[in-house]
């Protein structure tokens, strides 16, 4: 073994004890005191700027501005000052254990983070100084991309070039990724030029100011081998982290289904593996956490460097490392068969005996028929959707129309935008024979007849579409609806918060939701009476939160049995599916599950296995 390597082994042996000590110690204060008072922060910012919520593209929108700018470096620097700062626990652990001797000894948890909190304002100006460089260099590169967007692909609605894929996106995709490599390597190499920033400021009391420059004079000559070096750690940490996990979820697949027929065994079983995976989580961090310290002090004391400091004498304090005992490891073992137990009976409570979630039929059963069309809001009616979700915008003559594109292309290959059609214009536009021969008389339908063919038996959920060409659209919106007496049987919803402020407005007994898939600030200020999710970001947490806020979640779009059951089981209010029937036949499926089946349910949820309830 290369002796640097061998070296580096011996130090992480004579201290490990005292790193996953005062790592498990600092997440601790993190978890209490950092991360809330970060989220706390970026709150007070977004108020403090005028915006009490941001979703989706307003979040780019807002971050473009030099409030956005302000809050991105501010909330940004502390983000990774939290980082650099538990990396600061761990190098003053490594650092001790290499200087320990008759004098000095091995840092303990306490002096670790008392040594970490001590540099903690210095540590903030370099972190925001880093935030800040990296967006002044990398706004550029995506500004290019932007532009890209813009002269390429803003000709026609973007759905029509996901679609079709025409030569022009397939240009614009191989031009952005060139940008994002691009965009890459001024990451990698501003990672290569300041990745020392931190111990200099730790053992070398090198003001923040100047810390970037020295680290980048330091690492000048050697920065393919720092880059190696940071490599090697994504890979073996990346690696650990897959087999940790990988065996807990291997066991998890291969013991449970054996115990479904003793519920007070598959009860503990299950408890059990909760408590493995939880645990099997926070070993990989700290194994990864752990050897990326251990990288940064070997890069350090690579080029010739070695720690200047005070902070390892001994003063008393005390190392959270214990020996284990016969004693210990047998109570351990009893706490464990408690806690699986606990866990176990949590789960129970946790399941969904029943499963009250609408099905919602994502611009009709768009699977089968062609999308917003009278063919496809029919079939959806008779295949028992709850909900039949459809789009709504003006034409140039006020007319409100069903439609999700700003054009023609992708249903029609018309390019014809609707805010300069009148309604009169779409008659002749066959929206149906792209989907299949024989919609082809299928046409843009008003939302008028879309109430008319759903009223008494399916609710209607209408999201409203803005581009920037709207004249009154939430108001006739709202008086196509009462004019029919239907106000119980609609709901709303858009992208923009606004708009839905708006409708609220105009109509404070309407229900109304926000469209979304990542948010800033307190969605329980926005004046939505449900959150409308993209299913990659729908949690039991997130579910639990709107829950208690007294708002539903709908999430969208899911199309196959796996995902359908885990979102039901996450407690979801609605399925907005191409697929009502398939929604329907999960529901049912669901219904007929015992408590041991559905036990395993939240297993699969958990460790990814398929359910039964796939197979239908």
């Amino acid at each position: 073994m290369d002796p640097r390597y061998r070296s580096l082994l011996a130090d992480l042996l004579a201290c490990w004890k005292q790193l996953v000590a005062a790592d498990l110690a600092y997440k601790a204060v993190a978890f209490v005191l950092l991360t809330p008072t970060l989220a706390l922060l970026f709150r007070l910012l977004l108020a403090v700027s005028g915006q009490a919520v941001l979703a989706d593209v307003d979040i780019l929108q807002f971050l473009i501005g030099p409030v956005g700018w302000a809050c991105a470096i501010l909330a940004g620097g502390v983000w990774l000052a939290i980082l650099a700062l538990e990396q600061a626990a761990l190098l003053g652990v490594l650092a001790s254990s290499r200087a320990a001797g008759e004098t000095r000894r091995t840092m303990g948890a306490v002096e670790a983070i008392v040594f970490s909190a001590r540099h903690a304002v210095s540590v903030l100006r370099v972190t925001m100084r880093i935030v800040g460089v990296t967006l002044l260099q990398a706004t550029p590169l995506v500004a290019v991309v932007g532009l890209l967007y813009v002269s390429l692909l803003g000709e026609h609605d973007i759905n029509f070039y996901l679609k079709e894929k025409p030569p022009v996106f397939l240009w614009a995709v191989g031009l952005a990724a060139v940008v994002m490599a691009a965009l890459v390597a001024v990451l990698l190499r501003l990672v290569s030029h300041w990745l020392l920033a931190l111990p200099l400021v730790l053992f070398e009391g090198t003001p923040p100011a100047a810390a970037l420059p020295a680290s980048a004079e330091r690492t000048r000559g050697h920065r393919r081998a720092v880059l190696l070096r940071v490599g090697l750690w994504l890979v073996v940490s990346s690696l650990l982290s897959t087999l940790i996990t990988g065996v807990v979820i291997a066991v998890g697949r291969s013991a449970a289904p054996w115990f479904q027929h003793n519920l007070s065994a598959l009860l503990f079983v299950l408890g059990g593996l909760v408590i493995a995976w939880v645990v099997a989580g926070v070993v990989a961090n700290l194994v990864s956490t752990i050897l990326f310290a251990v990288v940064l002090l070997d890069a350090y004391t690579g080029l010739g460097a070695e720690p200047q400091w005070d902070a390892a004498k001994g003063d008393g304090g005390r190392s959270l490392a214990y020996r284990f005992t016969r004693g210990r490891v047998a109570a351990a073992g009893v706490i464990g068969v408690l806690l699986a137990a606990v866990v176990g009976a949590w789960l129970v409570q946790t399941i969904r005996v029943d499963d009250e979630v609408v099905v919602i039929a994502h611009r009709g059963a768009a699977a089968r028929a062609p999308e917003n069309t009278l063919a496809s809001i029919g079939l959806a009616i008779e295949e028992g959707a709850d909900f039949v979700e459809i789009d709504v915008q003006e034409t140039a003559d006020g007319q409100i129309v069903v439609l999700h594109d700003s054009d023609f292309m992708k249903v029609a290959g018309e390019p014809l935008k609707i805010w300069d059609a009148n309604f009169d214009d779409l008659a002749g536009i066959d929206i149906g024979s792209s989907f299949a021969p024989e919609f082809h008389a299928e046409r843009t339908p008003l939302l008028a007849e879309v109430l008319d063919l759903c009223d008494g038996r399916a609710k209607v959920l209408i999201e409203l579409k803005y581009y920037g060409h709207d004249q009154q659209l939430e108001q006739r919106v709202l008086d196509l609806v009462a004019e029919r007496g239907m106000q119980s049987q609609v709901q709303y919803m858009s992208l923009k918060l606004p708009g839905v402020e708006k409708l609220k407005s105009l109509d404070p007994d309407a229900a109304a939701g926000v469209l979304l898939s990542v948010s800033a600030g307190n969605l329980k200020n926005a004046s939505a009476d449900f959150w409308a999710m993209n299913a990659g970001f729908v949690t039991r947490r997130v579910v639990r939160t709107a829950h208690r806020s007294g708002l539903g979640v709908y999430v969208w779009t899911v199309n196959d049995p796996v995902t359908m059951s885990r979102m039901i089981g996450r407690g979801v209010d609605g399925l907005i599916t191409d697929d009502p029937s398939l929604a329907r036949a999960v529901i049912e499926r669901r219904d007929d599950l015992g408590l041991a089946e559905s036990l395993l349910l939240e297993l699969a949820d958990l460790f990814g296995i398929e359910p039964k309830v796939a197979e239908q």
